[in-house]
């Protein structure tokens, strides 16, 4: 039986953001950071994974495979992602098909999985937790809610990811009650990106009652609320959008989290109206965020790299990072590193 919210590696660690394929990132930052090619650190330091490993890089299955040995050798830990979570699911997503149709060509030029990777991923996929913790730091992918961690250790609660998310997802009679909206939805996904749909508030109630009410969802892909107008990401419109859940965070524990597409010095990629509201706005890239100064994400959106490679642009805007614990030290896939400023 998973334990959902685990217990963090005492001792120095390093914090991986999200990964997303980029297996000569990963490389080149492990390298960058010490790590020798069976994990191992002359100071005796650990890994730990943010969750996203995978989707639109040009190798998934390595990076799962790297991950996968570090973690089962003592040498790493891993939460859960939301594309992790996709592919427990069995849903078919932007940048997934390397896992959900690998004999068919994808959007994406990237290795498939094999039929034997297939099965050891998933058995290795449905054991990771959705957080871990210590006394001093959190570690989860999206956000840190304290309702959805309650529900999450509840003695009552399903013991495995998928069983928690089938508890909280509404069931096929909810769905028919907004079959119209939905079929809107499946319009919208082949919807020319230059045309904005009007805004639907049925359907974004409807998504955002879904996401709320799901603790798996919350943890791995944060607390949402409808959108100002709709907006395209992930290739569909979206009515709903992230909400800056670390304004309210008031413990005192820090948090570190990817998921979010964080820029380091150089502004977002695509057209208007592409990816939702900026939540990092008037943020510094070494500043810590929220209330208390408590949350840093450590996501530098090294997956917009297939953008850069398809467009003949660079790829240095964006980068693969680490949180280096307790030296709050972030050190960059290129070999670049900065202090963050102090919490206190």
């Amino acid at each position: 039986m998973t334990k959902l919210i685990g217990d963090l590696f005492e001792g120095s660690i390093d914090i991986v953001g999200d990964i997303h394929g980029e297996i000569d990132a990963l490389r080149l930052l492990l390298w960058h950071l010490g790590y020798d090619k069976q994990g191992n650190h002359p100071e005796d330091r650990r890994l730990v994974f943010l969750g996203d490993l995978v989707d639109r890089g040009p190798d998934s299955p390595a990076v799962v495979e790297l991950v996968k040995r570090l973690v089962e050798s003592g040498r790493a830990q891993c939460v859960l992602g939301n594309h992790e979570l996709n592919l427990l699911r069995g849903d078919p997503k932007d940048g997934n098909e390397w896992f959900t149709m690998p004999d068919q060509p994808g959007r994406y030029p990237c290795v498939p999985v094999t039929n034997t990777q297939k099965i050891e991923f998933i058995e290795f996929l449905q054991e990771l937790p959705l957080a871990l913790q210590r006394d001093d730091l959190r570690a989860v992918h999206a956000c840190w809610n304290s309702d959805a961690v309650k529900q999450l250790s509840e003695p009552n609660c399903p013991g495995t990811v998928l069983g928690v998310y089938e508890l909280f997802e509404p069931g096929l009679e909810a769905d028919c009650r907004y079959a119209e909206t939905i079929e809107l939805r499946l319009t919208q996904v082949l919807a020319d990106e230059d045309k904005k749909p009007d805004m639907n508030r049925e359907l974004a109630n409807h998504d955002v009652a879904c996401q709320m009410g799901n603790p798996v969802k919350v943890m791995t892909s944060g607390e949402e609320t409808i959108a100002d107008e709709p907006f395209l990401a992930g290739g569909k419109w979206r009515m709903v959008a992230r909400q800056k859940w670390w304004e309210a965070y008031a413990d005192d524990q820090a948090v570190v989290v990817g998921h979010y597409w964080r820029h380091f010095g150089e502004p977002r990629p695509g057209k208007k109206y592409k990816d939702g509201p900026d939540l990092f706005e008037g943020i510094e890239p070494h500043h810590w965020m929220g209330k208390r100064n408590k949350v840093y994400c450590v996501d530098f959106s090294v997956g917009h790299r297939h953008k850069a490679r398809a467009g003949g642009l660079s790829e240095k805007a964006f980068r693969l990072a680490a949180l280096r614990w307790p030296e709050k030290r972030v050190v960059h896939d290129d070999g670049g590193w900065f202090e963050i400023v102090d919490d206190e």
